[in-house]
């Protein structure tokens, strides 16, 4: 029987958060710095709004200020802007260590990897093209043409495992899933994946919300993983 490994993209493959999220936040203190309390800030994003993006983190920007957010101004350009941004990082965009030489062995093993990710593929591109130890083609390469984002469903809704299920034809027993975030981590579990967090990226206290949440452990090491595959 084949095994599925869905794997969401940010701060779990490559470390592109700490590059997306500032510039996202000085946009937005730039459009609605005159209507809030006070700037918004990494840490409280990171607190209360972390894996969200699009539609999703509109809406709950809003609630969280008391104003409305226009998704559509705020993400004006996004994508061409980020590409700029990650090409101009001093040394390239970190990757998760062993992560290529880990799903590259499992992939040998016949487990099916493909890509999961509330953000756009031309995002997760860019980041691999400017990669800082030059393994992004590499690590592309092992997702072959399955390639899925959120669009407008964005997770926590369990839309985007869904259809990614059904269109490599897995079905939610032979599946797992690697998240790092509590947005990302709900949108496998409700879609009935078996799922992990990485918190290669984050911290200790991270992952055990994580496993408190459902996430059948945590691991900080890409090594880790396929001894917790195993029954």
């Amino acid at each position: 029987m084949k095994t599925f490994l869905f794997a969401d993209f940010d701060n779990t493959l490559m470390a592109t958060e700490q590059y997306a999220v500032p510039s996202l936040i000085a946009r937005f203190n730039a459009l609605y710095g005159g209507q809030i309390s006070h700037p918004l800030t990494f840490e409280e994003f990171k607190k209360h709004f972390h894996g969200q993006a699009r539609e999703v983190l509109c809406e709950n920007l809003s609630k969280h200020f008391g104003i409305t957010v226009d998704c559509p101004l705020l993400y004006e350009l996004r994508e061409e802007r980020m590409m700029e941004h990650l090409r101009q990082v001093e040394g390239g965009i970190p990757m998760a260590s062993h992560v290529v030489e880990v799903l590259t062995a499992l992939a040998a093993r016949g487990v099916v990897l493909s890509f999961v990710s509330n953000n756009p593929i031309q995002r997760a591109m860019a980041a691999m093209r400017y990669a800082g130890n030059g393994q992004g083609d590499a690590l592309a390469g092992l997702f072959g043409t399955r390639w899925f984002e959120a669009g407008g469903v964005q997770k926590p809704k369990p839309d985007v495992y869904l259809r990614a299920m059904e269109q490599v034809g897995a079905a939610a027993s032979q599946s797992f899933a690697v998240e790092d975030s509590v947005s990302g981590a709900k949108a496998a579990l409700a879609a009935g994946l078996t799922t992990y967090a990485f918190t290669g990226f984050s911290d200790t206290a991270s992952g055990e919300a994580l496993v408190k949440l459902g996430c059948k452990a945590a691991f900080n090491d890409w090594r880790e993983l396929p001894a917790l595959l195993t029954p």
